[in-house]
C-alpha cells in the first residue's frame, strides 16, 4: 500500500516538474525562432553592404521584424507543450447535483451550458463570479428527468435540452415566464428518453434522437394541426438514437444508434417509400454514441463505446 501511494506522489510531482519544464521549453522555442529570424536579418544586411541595397531586401527585413514581434506577443504557441494537464489548467469549475452528462460552449465562448443527473440545465458564466467567487449561474431550468443533451442556438440566445422525461425543450435565455423562470419557447414529447438535441445551422429547426429509435427534425417556426411544433422529417433506426447532428449546410443529418449503425440521412431527398433517403451508412463494432460532420461536411467522425473506437468516415476521394 505504501508503494502505491509513493508512486502516486512521485507521479504528481513529476507532472508538476514536467509542467514547469515545458514552460521553460516554450520560452526556449520562442528564443530559438527569434534568433533564427535575427540571423537572417544579419545575412541580408551583410549582403546589402557587399552587393548593394534593394527594395526587396528592405521589405524582407521589415517582414522579419514583424515576425519577431509576433513571437513575443504570443501567450501560447499551442497545446503541444501542455501535455498532461493538472489542476493549474482548470480555468473554471462548477459542482452540479448529479452526474454531468453534457457540456457545451456558447458561440462567443464566454458561457457554458451543462446538463446533469439532477434534472437541471444550467448556463454558467466564464467571466462573472458570484459572492463566493464561483462562476455565476446565469440561467437554470428543471426538467422532469436527467438532462442528457444541451446545446446553444447559433445566436446563443436559446438552449435546447433533451431529458429523461422524453421531452425536447427550447428555452429562452432572454425571456422569462410568469414565474420569472426562463421561458419555454417550444417542446416536443418523444417516445423515449431524448439522448440528442441540436439546432440547425440557421437555428430554425432542431434534430433530436430518442430511446424509441427515432430521429426527428422539428420546426421551431411551423406548427402542426394540434398547434405543436411540426415534425419535418423522421427516421426509424434499429435502436435508440444516441447522436444526431446537422450537416454544415443543414440539408443532411448524421445519426448514431444502439444498433451499431451510423447513417447519413438526406432532408431533401426521399426514397421509394417517401421516407428520408439514407445517403450512407456504416456498421460499427459497438453502439454509436457520437456522430458529427466535419466543417466541410464531407466526412463524419463517430465514436462507439463497446469497441472503444473513433473512426473518421468519408468518400474515398475526401
Amino acid at each position: 500500500m505504501f508503494g502505491y501511494f509513493k508512486r502516486q506522489f512521485d507521479s504528481y510531482f513529476k507532472r508538476q516538474f514536467d509542467s514547469r519544464e515545458k514552460q521553460k521549453s516554450l520560452e526556449q522555442i520562442k528564443k530559438k525562432k527569434a534568433l533564427e529570424l535575427v540571423q537572417e536579418i544579419e545575412e541580408i544586411t551583410k549582403r546589402m553592404a557587399e552587393k548593394g541595397e534593394t527594395i526587396e531586401d528592405y521589405r524582407r527585413i521589415i517582414a522579419l521584424v514583424q515576425e519577431i514581434k509576433k513571437i513575443y506577443k504570443e501567450k501560447i504557441i499551442g497545446w503541444q507543450l501542455e501535455g498532461w494537464l493538472t489542476e493549474e489548467n482548470v480555468l473554471a469549475e462548477y459542482k452540479a447535483g448529479g452526474e454531468v452528462w453534457a457540456a457545451n460552449f456558447s458561440p462567443e465562448g464566454d458561457k457554458v451550458v451543462i446538463g446533469s443527473g439532477d434534472g437541471m440545465m444550467r448556463v454558467i458564466s466564464l467571466t462573472k463570479k458570484d459572492g463566493q467567487g464561483k462562476p455565476n449561474v446565469l440561467a437554470e431550468y428543471k426538467a422532469g428527468g436527467a438532462v442528457w443533451a444541451v446545446n446553444f442556438s447559433p445566436e446563443g440566445d436559446k438552449v435546447v435540452i433533451g431529458s429523461g422525461d422524453g421531452m425536447m425543450r427550447v428555452i429562452s435565455l432572454t425571456k422569462k415566464d410568469g414565474q420569472g423562470k426562463p421561458e419555454v419557447l417550444a417542446k416536443y414529447q418523444a417516445g423515449g428518453w431524448v439522448w440528442a438535441a441540436n439546432f440547425s445551422p440557421e437555428g430554425d429547426r432542431v434534430v433530436i434522437g430518442s430511446g424509441d429509435g427515432m430521429m426527428r427534425v422539428i420546426s421551431l417556426t411551423e406548427k402542426d394541426e394540434q398547434g405543436k411544433p411540426k415534425v419535418l422529417a423522421e427516421y426509424k433506426a434499429g435502436g435508440a438514437v444516441l447522436a444526431a447532428n446537422f450537416s454544415p449546410e443543414g440539408d443532411k443529418v448524421v445519426i448514431g444508434s444502439g444498433d451499431r449503425m451510423m447513417r447519413v440521412i438526406s432532408l431533401t431527398e426521399k426514397d421509394e417509400q417517401g421516407k428520408p433517403e439514407v445517403l450512407a451508412e456504416y456498421q460499427a463494432g459497438g453502439t454509436v454514441r457520437a456522430a458529427n460532420f466535419s466543417p466541410e461536411g464531407d466526412k463524419v467522425a463517430i465514436g462507439s463505446y463497446d469497441d472503444r473506437m473513433m473512426k473518421v468516415l468519408g468518400p474515398k476521394n475526401s
